[in-house]
């Protein structure tokens, strides 16, 4: 796999495709075939970790604390990691630094921004659609995963990093998943993964009511925000350490939220970007860095969506949704592009425009940014 930088929209993800028997054999046949890509990714955030200060005895404590949270939780899922290590001949340790990435990232001072996310509720049903921005040095280090079932299991497809066992995506029952960092006064490493979160939501949960008793039961202890989204309802649920709080469309927003914010809300529109929303969440919450573009991305993809509403032009559908995400040189970063010149571990970029509709069981994976053009997507029915 190249260690160049390759622009994202350019990037062709490999397809993972598994029906083992249990979770064990999938693992091992992750770790099989994803060998390459799962240690350019444990090398990329071992670089990475090292260039954000933290100490290499840090980062092998806190997956290992990780780790140790996920048997407890949810024993097999720790086991199909410890199978994905064996199968590609890495440890556990190593597969849990990729997986409990963004707890470890507690241990710096700041970290890149990422990711906008909207969904739109209404009679008929919900859809939703995320640009998932990372480091540019990233753009080949994810891959696209349809997941068999096992027993007690959903098939499901998304994304995920290499060697993660799911991230963003949905599932055979309709039940998606979008995700968004977010930081917090509390925030430490060690805790469940948010990615062991999301992974298990998509192998599990049936309905709404179950992808949020497991998010709520999960002993987390960073910081992010978990959109679920199905066929009935979208529901945002903010992490913030191990609290948990859930927003729906209408509920109260904190002081100083724009007015257009209020509006869209009453019309079934949920949007995230990477700051705190929940008025119980602002007491201890924080900018993901100083330059945080989360604010003004929110402002303005809350202003361009009730001003569409107010002139009728009401999202619809998943492309409509992928419009608003849509922006260029002169807009807030949604469709994010690295910054001509700007240094390693300061070139974010967007990595992967995701759409969701769960009531017709179909979820899009395009490589890059909406402004893009979208000319890698790929269309998956469940």
């Amino acid at each position: 796999m190249s260690t160049e930088l390759v622009p994202a929209a350019a990037v062709r993800p490999e397809l993972f495709i598994t029906r083992a028997r249990d979770h064990i054999q999938r693992g091992l046949q992750r770790g099989r075939e994803l060998r390459t890509g799962i240690g350019a990714a444990i090398a990329g955030y071992q670089r990475y970790f090292d260039f954000l200060g933290i100490a290499e005895a840090d980062v092998r404590t806190a997956a290992e604390n990780s780790h140790r949270r996920l048997q407890g939780w949810a024993p097999d899922a720790a086991a199909e990691i410890s199978a994905v290590a064996e199968g590609s001949g890495r440890t556990t340790n190593e597969i849990m630094q990729v997986i409990a990435r963004t707890e470890i990232m507690t241990l710096a001072k700041a970290a890149p921004t990422e990711c906008s996310t909207l969904s739109r509720t209404r009679p008929g049903g919900t859809v939703s659609a995320q640009t998932w921005d990372w480091l540019a040095d990233f753009s080949t280090l994810w891959h696209v995963g349809d997941i068999g079932a096992v027993p007690g299991q959903l098939r499901h497809i998304g994304i995920a990093e290499y060697g993660m066992l799911g991230k963003i995506g949905l599932n055979e029952a309709g039940v998606g998943v979008h995700l968004n960092i977010l930081k917090h006064a509390g925030d430490a490493a060690g805790g469940l993964p948010v990615h062991a979160v999301l992974a298990q939501v998509l192998a599990t949960a049936h309905t709404l009511a179950e992808a949020l008793a497991i998010i709520r039961s999960a002993p987390t202890s960073s910081s992010s925000v978990v959109t679920v989204v199905t066929a009935e309802a979208a529901v945002q649920v903010e992490i913030a350490g191990d609290a948990k709080r859930e927003l729906r469309p209408g509920d109260p927003l904190p002081a100083g939220s724009p007015t257009s914010a209020t509006d869209i809300a009453d019309a079934g529109i949920l949007i995230h970007t990477n700051h705190f929303l929940h008025p119980d969440l602002q007491t201890g919450a924080m900018e993901l860095r100083a330059d945080s573009s989360s604010r003004p991305r929110y402002d303005f993809l809350a202003a361009r969506t009730a001003a569409g509403i107010a002139a009728g032009d009401d999202p619809e559908t998943t492309g409509d949704l992928v419009e608003l995400l849509t922006t260029g040189p002169d807009d807030p970063p949604v469709s994010c592009v690295p910054e001509p010149g700007a240094p390693y571990g300061d070139r974010s970029a967007t990595l992967v425009t995701v759409q969701i509709d769960p009531g017709a069981k179909t979820i899009d994976l395009a490589p890059g940014s909406p402004a893009d053009g979208l000319h890698g997507n790929r269309r998956f029915h469940l």
